[in-house]
This record gives C-alpha cells, sequence and structure tokens, in this order.
C-alpha cells in the first residue's frame, strides 16, 4: 500500500476543510464618475409667496433696441413725447416633483455577511442619488431652444434643428469653442466662472478638440495662477474663454444622418441659465421599520424638487459626434 498525503488536493481529508478561499475584509467601490451637472444650476426662486404646485418667476423684461435707436432724436421744444407700454415680464414657471429610490436589506443577511452590510448599501443609495440628479438636470438642459452643432472646427457652425443634422464628421474643434463663445458673448450672458463660462463636455469629444492640430487649436490651458481652491471636479482649465470640465455622465443619443451615431449633448453655460425650486432636498434616510419581527430594514433617498431653462440666452446646446465611441452602452 503506498503512501497517503495529507494534502489540499480532492478528498484530501484534512487539508479539504482546513484550507478555503479566503476574501479581503476591505471591501472596494468600484469605479465611478462624480456628477457635476446640477452645479450648472445657480438660480432659485428669491421669495415665494405660499406652498404651491408650481412656482412662476417673473423675468423683467427691457426695451427693444428700436425703442432705444427712436429716443436718440433731439426733443422737440414745444412738444411732449408719446408714452409707450412698458415691455411685459417673461413668466418662468418651476414645477417641482417628488423622486426617489430605496433598497431592502434583510436582517438574515446582516448577521451573515462578513462585511457590514448597511454601509455599503448607503453608498449605493447616495450614488444612485447623485446620478439621477444629474440624469434630471441633463434633461431640462435638452430642452433648451439654442442648438448648435460642431463642424470639425472649420468654423462653420451651423443652427441645427436635432440631432439628426449630425454626421460622423462633426467632431469639435477650436473654431467651433471660439464661436459658440461669441454667440453667448453677443446673447449677453453673464460668465458663470468670474471672467469664464463654462463647458461641460464628455471626455471624447475634448479627446477631438485637443488631438485638433493646426494654428488656434489646443494648447496647455489656464489654470488661473496660484489660487486653485475653486476648481471643478474634471476641470482642465482655461480654453478660449471658458472654463472646461469633463464629465463621462455627459448624455449621448443615438442621432445623424442616414446612420445612427453617438451624439454627445455638451453645454456651454453662463449665469443664469438655469432656475431650480427645491421644496425638499434630496437626501439618504432610513425607513421604519414596521414588519413584525424588525427583520427588514430599507434605506432609500428622496427629494422634492424641480427644474426650468431660466435663461436660453445663457446656454448653448453644443452636440457634436466623437472619433472615439468605446465603452458608451448605446
Amino acid at each position: 500500500m503506498g503512501n497517503e498525503m495529507t494534502s489540499i488536493v480532492a478528498n484530501a481529508g484534512l487539508g479539504t476543510e482546513l484550507v478555503q478561499d479566503a476574501y479581503d475584509l476591505v471591501v472596494r467601490a468600484a469605479l465611478h464618475e462624480i456628477p457635476c451637472a446640477r452645479s450648472i444650476v445657480d438660480s432659485r426662486p428669491g421669495n415665494p409667496a405660499m406652498k404651491g404646485a408650481s412656482v412662476t418667476l417673473e423675468k423683467i423684461n427691457f426695451y427693444t433696441r428700436a425703442d432705444v435707436l427712436a429716443a436718440t432724436q433731439p426733443l422737440a421744444e414745444e412738444s411732449d413725447v408719446d408714452a409707450t407700454r412698458a415691455p411685459a415680464p417673461t413668466p418662468i414657471v418651476v414645477t417641482p416633483d417628488e423622486y426617489g429610490f430605496a433598497g431592502l436589506r434583510t436582517r438574515k443577511l446582516n448577521a451573515r455577511s462578513f462585511a457590514a452590510v448597511d454601509p455599503i448599501i448607503a453608498m449605493q443609495i447616495a450614488q444612485h442619488e447623485t446620478e439621477t440628479l444629474d440624469a434630471l438636470v441633463q434633461t431640462v438642459l435638452k430642452t433648451g431652444t439654442s442648438v448648435v452643432q460642431a463642424n470639425n472646427g472649420v468654423g462653420n457652425t451651423v443652427v441645427a434643428t436635432d440631432s439628426g443634422d449630425l454626421t460622423a464628421t462633426n467632431l469639435l474643434g477650436a473654431k467651433d469653442i471660439r464661436r459658440a463663445v461669441a454667440q453667448l458673448r453677443a446673447n449677453k450672458a453673464i460668465p458663470f466662472f468670474g471672467k469664464y463660462y463654462g463647458l461641460l463636455a464628455h471626455p471624447y469629444t475634448i479627446l477631438d478638440l485637443r488631438e485638433e492640430s493646426g494654428p488656434g487649436s489646443w494648447r496647455e490651458p489656464s489654470v488661473y495662477g496660484s489660487d486653485q481652491s475653486e476648481i471643478w471636479a474634471g476641470e482642465i482649465g482655461e480654453f478660449e474663454g471658458v472654463r472646461v470640465l469633463q464629465n463621462a455622465l455627459v448624455d449621448v443619443v443615438l442621432g445623424g444622418v442616414a446612420t445612427l451615431i453617438p451624439v454627445f449633448q455638451n453645454y456651454l453655460f453662463g449665469k443664469g441659465a438655469v432656475v431650480e425650486w427645491v421644496l425638499e432636498e434630496p437626501h439618504v434616510m432610513v425607513a421604519p421599520q414596521v414588519d413584525t419581527f424588525n427583520r427588514f430594514h430599507k434605506i432609500g433617498w428622496y427629494g422634492d424638487l424641480g427644474w426650468s431653462i431660466y435663461e436660453n440666452k445663457a446656454l448653448l446646446r453644443l452636440e457634436s459626434a466623437a472619433s472615439l465611441n468605446v465603452g458608451l452602452g448605446l
């Protein structure tokens, strides 16, 4: 009879029971993006008169250029001027809605898990909250009426009716940025960051901008001197009058001429583009336990709020294709 080994191979006795797969007790998070679309929102109702299903903000308008030019003639000495009706304000309506999401874990799971379950679920719920709010804000941003298309930096930015006008060669270039900035300035839009507008764009769109060659194309951007305290997440500096932010959560839709291609919904913005009304700030919360033995634990997030475009002239949706389209999940 040959030797019987005490080892860890199958059916080897002692080793079969005492040698098991090991697990790291430190549970780490998967890769995820930091949402930032809600940061564009900088306008809120100043003094709502009451609670209600919606709130209406009145945006004061001014006399037209024609009214101004009509008043450049000297007054007649013996004649009075005719009165002109004051321009009517524009009502902006913001309608909040309830939003929320929840997860439910059992008492049995908590008693048997080698890692603390509640902090993991809370982190997952919090990430769900921020990404949902990001998607809700971008849904409102896409209702803006000012839409332009990138055209590979040849300076032929055109007014777009929808994403169906786009082709795969409509990549973002420096001239597109300059012309979009010029349009905001002509609209009298107030810069968002001091003297800079903001550009929220997908990393693939920024890649095309950086890879463009020729005079006036991408160069190392300014990083605002020594004071870096107000840099946003994903910000890579100032370029052509905008502070450039890249974020992988920027929305991508299928569109284009003839064949469906990914169309990136980038945004150039100034102050006052979007207004927000918050009845209850979104937050993570633990629900009361109402089952017989307190076995079911529910944690979720809840918020009551809404958004609306306040000033279309301060917001441009800059649609573009991209030369790199991997990993979009479309």
